[in-house]
């Protein structure tokens, strides 16, 4: 991959275009840290920035770069027997040092920016489950920023309701991925909507779920 100065990444440009659309203006900007991926391309940074917003006011100076990514909230149906229940996945996290039950999402990197295709890959990587673009639904029209108070990362939210097969159905409860190269050790698991309710401490996951029964009622 071509390697981009820090101002060239896409994420940064979409930063820094979020910025002045809002009528704030950019005084400078100081690289503190900054993390990239094997292959070059800029995974996380952390800024020291001079912001003003449109009055002229100072804004916080400290912002955690992530970029934007998706979450996929799908629910699987079983085409013999009529069950129902979301697909989610359990992952170790730094944050918490937990087991978490949560959704299939993924970052928006340098090629790949639709959200709509980012969601496909992530659905297939993270689960074993293959759709289509056309299957899935955008619950909310506008990305949904998940602490911007911090970070610039905004998070697009997308579902779908899938009938499989009685075997594809079983196959998913227990499915071990094991990304070792992006440190992804996943657990799939097929959870009632209770379930999901009961079990998850993810914010994004309890949001995922609201927008989600807002587009399908009809709880699993």
């Amino acid at each position: 991959m071509q390697p981009l100065s820090f101002e060239q990444e896409p994420k940064v440009r979409d930063w820094l275009d979020s910025l002045r659309n809002a009528g704030c203006a950019i005084h400078s900007i100081e690289p503190v840290s900054l993390f990239h991926k094997r292959n070059g391309e800029l995974l996380f940074g952390l800024l020291k920035a001079n912001i003003t917003d449109p009055q002229g006011k100072k804004l916080h100076n400290i912002l955690f770069l992530r970029g934007n990514a998706c979450i996929i909230i799908p629910r699987v149906v079983n085409r013999e027997t009529g069950e129902q229940a979301f697909l989610m996945i359990y992952q170790r996290r730094i944050g918490n040092g937990r087991l978490n039950l949560e959704f299939p999402a993924g970052m928006l990197d340098r090629n790949t920016t639709n959200p709509l295709q980012v969601a496909c890959n992530e659905l297939r990587e993270e689960t074993g489950l293959n759709i289509n673009l056309v299957d899935l639904v955008q619950l909310c029209i506008t990305p949904l920023y998940s602490s911007p108070g911090a970070s610039d990362e905004a998070i697009y939210y997308y579902g779908c309701s899938v009938t499989v097969s009685n075997d594809d159905y079983s196959a998913f409860n227990g499915h071990y991925i094991d990304n070792t190269h992006e440190n992804e050790h996943i657990q799939v698991t097929l959870r009632s909507y209770e379930q999901a309710v009961a079990e998850t401490i993810s914010l994004q996951a309890r949001l995922g779920l609201y927008l989600f029964m807002s587009h399908f009622p009809k709880k699993p």
